[in-house]
């Protein structure tokens, strides 16, 4: 199957036209990928679209927050959308099911192989959520907290909070633009950098019992 890349109009008046969504995240979930996928989803209904999200492996419930408030109710899709996911290897489990028969993928991975029909990639974008974000504002789906929420998690998890170097102008002004909405990003932000797992702390305990400094 050829890749053919579109631009954000192209990708908007693709979603326009079409219907019957189910919209891909890439195994091992992080908050870009769930954040896309749940943003994007409630974006379509909010159209009038049908859309539902399948993840690889179970959610991990610190996502809880803006995962548990979107109506997915699977149905028979005609239109598959991969986001945030730069090779089908990244699908997992979902890869005999869907491999060959993607009809979109959104990302910002200037790796992404071309493995879909149609590919929206914005390299320039610290995150796939900045995408989703542009968007959302292209086919005029009115961003409600929950969205908000989600996209703020997939840019900040992808930054690193902000610190990393894939942070733009444009970063800065999208998450701007979310802080506008009751999104609690001083709580999403400890809930995905400041919150540990009892296993992840005696799991670095072992690591740090064992370092030796040079």
């Amino acid at each position: 199957m050829a890749c053919k890349k579109i631009s954000l109009l192209q990708t908007a008046r693709f979603l326009k036209r079409n219907d019957h969504f189910v919209i891909l995240t890439h195994a091992s979930p992080d908050g870009d990928t769930l954040g896309s996928a749940c943003a994007l989803a409630m974006g379509l209904q909010k159209i009038g679209k049908r859309a539902y999200v399948i993840c690889p492996d179970p959610v991990p419930k610190k996502f809880d927050y803006f995962m548990k408030k979107l109506r997915n109710r699977a149905f028979k899709h005609k239109n598959v959308i991969a986001v945030d996911i730069a090779d089908e290897a990244l699908l997992g489990s979902l890869k005999d099911e869907f491999g060959g028969k993607i009809n979109l993928c959104i990302d910002h991975h200037i790796s992404n192989t071309g493995y879909a029909e149609n590919l929206f990639l914005d390299a320039s974008a610290s995150a796939t959520a900045e995408c989703i974000f542009a968007i959302l504002k292209v086919i005029h789906a009115v961003i409600d907290d929950n969205m908000a929420a989600a996209l703020y998690t997939g840019i900040s998890t992808d930054t690193g909070c902000f610190k990393y170097s894939n942070v733009t102008a444009r970063t800065f002004d999208i998450a701007g633009k979310l802080f506008a909405y009751n999104i609690n990003a001083a709580e999403i932000n400890r809930i995905m950098f400041d919150t540990k797992s009892k296993n992840r702390i005696e799991m670095e305990r072992l690591v740090l019992d064992t370092a030796e400094f040079h």
